[in-house]
């Protein structure tokens, strides 16, 4: 029993010394692991404050320096150096606008209680605790943490309105854990060297606010019209709200995110009242009248619900509706300086701004932009005209909803005009929309995107003549199609049968368009619209449904980007990259900023291809074309272009109780070293009378025709190239050649055309004689409305049709049927 007793002994006792054992390694192994997680913390902390150290050590002195300025602009005695200003002067070195960064004195401690409002604002939508803290709110860090945690997404944020400062003032660009703690160096440098009162002063001077505007004294004139002392609750709330998020809450760019955003910081006052530093500046039950106050708010400034057509709810008002023009001392192309005034504040610090002055050398022709104005002005006021006229008449048939809308239609029709030199990519007349009272806020001309209708057609004939698909003498067909059910509809009733290609573009047939686009591959043509437009794969998908449709002009595009297009099939299919500055100087001449035209680019078309597409083109403005403009016997042709007209789907009608007429009407023009892009229409798609042809192309050829007149320009449309082509003279009645044969007279010879070489039309032998009219007698699609063929003489002056009147209204309406059809 003894023996048995004293092995178990034994037994437990080895047991229990190999578990010391293991207990002891496991020990000695979590101990070596926690002191080496502990070494790596420690050194991880030491090589980042280290290395921001380091970065802040470097960047010192220059924060230094701009703090300093920040205090004198802040402080009671306000230094009063005067800024020098911003010159920008056209091609010609006229001036044609000056601004300044400032043109008014910024918030100072000595008046910042006037400010009561937007400081209530500020403190309680961005820091409640600023006048508590060090410089570090580190509670609110902890609640915006776990509120993260909680909402798993980053929908708040912890920083301080002197951290904020700090990063305004370092300005370090990309977000990384060593830029924060070089900012937080920052923040407490800053709280140590600066009372709260200039650190909320600077702050206030210094933040972005959205539409280039550098403060809350800017902004509050820009948006508003008034000082930052004079805002309102509301106003001051939207203001703060856009602080954020500049470019995404502003009321300018997204008035409905804007709109929400202020009601959220007005609720965020109304629960910390104790933060206005005038309490007896409060309206009385502040919390309980927002909603009323709100109301007051929008009808003061116009503010307007509605829905687009895919039932997305839009808003419109008065918010920054003056804002440009209050910018400039001088400003003679608007929508033009604007853009140049961006990028001038968004390229330079202020010290270049306010101390080095500059001078900014465009690409604008200020006599060429005077004509653009005064052209779409006269175009868009005939559309007014006719406007006019439809209210009298439905106001005397007794239709008085019909009148009233029209009534409000009439003073929104708008225009814009692109148009530049599609050799170097130079913009030299940019209208953004109709001149009313000096008013510009939206720049039409590169933001807004529109379907384009026809005018897209002249891309699609050139990647089927690229492809050798087609050339201009082929004969196609006209006839009913069916693509899994889609069926195009010309904008004339019925089908012509066989037609050269010349024709079908030249009367815009929609059948052989889709027919044509069938053949070269959806997937192609976007990838080479793609190409052309510089747009990413993701875009392309999200602008432009991949089906047939794409040939009438489904997609959307801006009249830049239409711009873009057209200068590269003109300029023998390089790439364009629309050119402003040309250079930027000091007041001295000395350069420090400078641009290269459009030379060398990539070639993304076959310039033959290019070439046969304006020879095509030529005929859209001859008298078997849309656009017949009659030329002096003997003068060479220098004009081409496209017209295109959109009308409103009626399945999406009812916004416009039934009113005829049309969505948009486009022309894009070409003419010696010059692409002009027209667009005609209503910012929210109301219908109105008129074609590509009678309104867009009119304007276009009276801004054309006054450049020739009073400029001049060269005497060819296609720049001479090195191609595998051939030059021909062609019979464009039946698009076979130009024969010397007294058996057959053409009517319409066409000379020197451009072919590839193996591809040459065919002698006159195996076709009937075509005798050809003008299309004046074709019957309308029953499902359009109207629209006519426009006929101009030599001086521009429209002239009716021998014969009954005829529309020109393609595509009939724009679809996006779910038919993929690709290579």
């Amino acid at each position: 029993m003894i023996n048995k007793n004293s092995t178990m002994l034994l037994v437990l006792s080895a047991l229990a010394e190999h578990i010391k054992v293991f207990a002891l390694r496991i020990w000695q192994k979590r101990t070596f692991v926690f002191f080496l997680g502990l070494f790596t913390v420690v050194f991880l902390s030491f090589f980042f404050l280290g290395g921001a150290y380091v970065v802040w050590s470097s960047e010192q002195q220059r924060v230094e320096r701009s703090l300093e300025k920040y205090r004198s602009e802040v402080s009671n005695f306000y230094d009063t150096f005067q800024p020098k200003s911003v010159k920008i002067l056209d091609r010609n070195s006229k001036v044609i606008g000056e601004f300044y960064r400032r043109n008014f004195r910024p918030i100072r401690t000595d008046n910042l209680k006037k400010h009561h409002m937007l400081l209530w604002a500020v403190l309680s939508s961005e820091d409640r605790e600023f006048f508590t803290h060090g410089g570090v709110n580190y509670a609110a860090i902890g609640r915006a943490v776990f509120t993260n945690l909680i909402q798993f997404r980053l929908s708040q944020g912890g920083s301080t309105i002197t951290q904020q400062l700090a990063k305004l003032t370092l300005n370090l660009g990309k977000r990384n854990l060593f830029n924060k703690i070089t900012e937080l160096y920052c923040t407490f440098y800053i709280e140590s060297k600066f009372s709260k009162e200039e650190i909320l002063a600077m702050y206030l001077n210094q933040i972005f606010l959205g539409e280039g505007n550098t403060g809350v004294e800017e902004a509050a004139r820009y948006y508003f019209r008034k000082p930052a002392s004079e805002l309102s609750a509301e106003e001051a709330a939207m203001l703060v709200g856009t602080i954020p998020a500049p470019s995404i809450f502003n009321p300018i760019r997204n008035l409905g995110i804007a709109l929400n955003r202020q009601k959220r910081v007005l609720y965020d006052m109304a629960r910390n009242e104790e933060l206005h530093l005038v309490p007896s500046e409060i309206p009385k039950k502040f919390g309980d009248s927002i909603e009323g106050n709100l109301r007051k708010f929008r009808s003061i400034y116009k503010v307007k619900e509605f829905k687009d057509e895919e039932g997305n709810s839009k808003f419109s008002s008065e918010i920054g509706k003056y804002g440009s023009d209050k910018d400039f001392r001088i400003n003679l192309a608007p929508d033009f300086n604007t853009e140049i005034r961006r990028f001038v504040l968004d390229t330079f610090s202020n010290e270049d701004l306010e101390e080095r002055g500059m001078v900014v050398f465009t690409t604008l022709d200020l006599e060429k932009q005077r004509m653009a104005e005064e052209s779409l002005r006269q175009g868009v006021d005939s559309v007014r005209g006719d406007l006019a006229k439809q209210e009298s008449e439905l106001n005397s048939k007794g239709q008085k909803d019909l009148s009233e809308l029209t009534k409000t239609i009439l003073p929104q029709m708008t225009g814009s005009l692109i148009s530049l030199d599609p050799e170097t990519g130079d913009i030299e007349a940019l209208v953004g929309g109709y001149k009313i009272s000096n008013t510009f806020r939206f720049n039409r001309a590169e933001d807004a995107r529109r379907q384009p209708g026809s005018t897209i057609k002249a891309l699609v004939y050139t990647l089927a003549f690229e492809k050798r698909i087609v050339n201009p003498s082929s004969r196609i067909k006209d006839e009913k199609l069916d693509f899994s059910g889609y069926s195009p509809k010309n904008w004339y009733k019925g089908y012509r049968g066989e037609m050269t290609v010349r024709t079908a573009l030249a009367q815009s047939v929609n059948t052989i368009s889709v027919k044509l686009l069938d053949q070269i591959g959806t997937g192609y043509f976007l990838s080479k619209l793609g190409k052309i437009l510089s747009l990413s794969e993701e875009e392309i998908a999200s602008r432009f449904q991949r089906n047939l449709s794409l040939a009438l002009g489904s997609g959307e595009l801006s009249p830049m980007e239409l711009a873009i297009i057209y200068s590269t099939i003109a300029n023998g299919g390089r790439r364009v990259t629309p050119r402003k500055i040309i250079k930027i100087t000091d007041i001295d001449g000395n350069e420090f900023y400078q641009t290269t035209p459009n030379e060398a680019a990539e070639q993304l078309l076959d310039p033959v291809a290019c070439a046969m597409a304006i020879n095509t083109l030529e005929s859209v403005l001859t008298e078997e074309g849309t656009m017949n403009i009659k030329r002096v016997p003997g003068e060479p042709n220098l004009f081409a272009g496209k017209t295109g007209t959109v009308q409103s789907p009626k399945t999406k009608n009812s916004r416009w109780k039934g009113l005829k007429g049309v969505r948009d009407v486009w022309f894009a023009g070409l003419a010696p070293r010059n692409i002009t892009v027209v667009w005609v229409g209503h910012d929210e798609g109301a219908p109105f009378p008129g074609s590509g042809s009678g309104v867009s192309g009119g304007i276009w050829l009276r801004f054309t025709q006054n450049v020739k007149s009073k400029l001049g320009f060269g005497n060819r449309l296609i720049t001479p190239f090195v191609g595998d082509f051939v030059k021909v003279d062609v019979c464009a009645d039946d698009g076979t050649l130009l024969e010397n044969s007294t058996e057959y007279i053409c009517k319409m010879p066409l000379y020197q055309q451009y072919y590839y070489i193996g591809d040459l039309p065919q002698k006159r032998a195996g076709f009937a004689k075509v005798e050809i009219t003008p299309p004046t007698n074709l019957q309308l699609n029953e499902e359009e409305e109207e629209s006519e063929n426009t006929y101009y003489n030599e001086t521009g002056n429209k002239e009716k049709p021998a014969g009954v009147d005829s529309v020109e209204l393609e595509p009939p309406v724009i679809e996006n049927p779910k038919v993929l059809r690709d290579e």
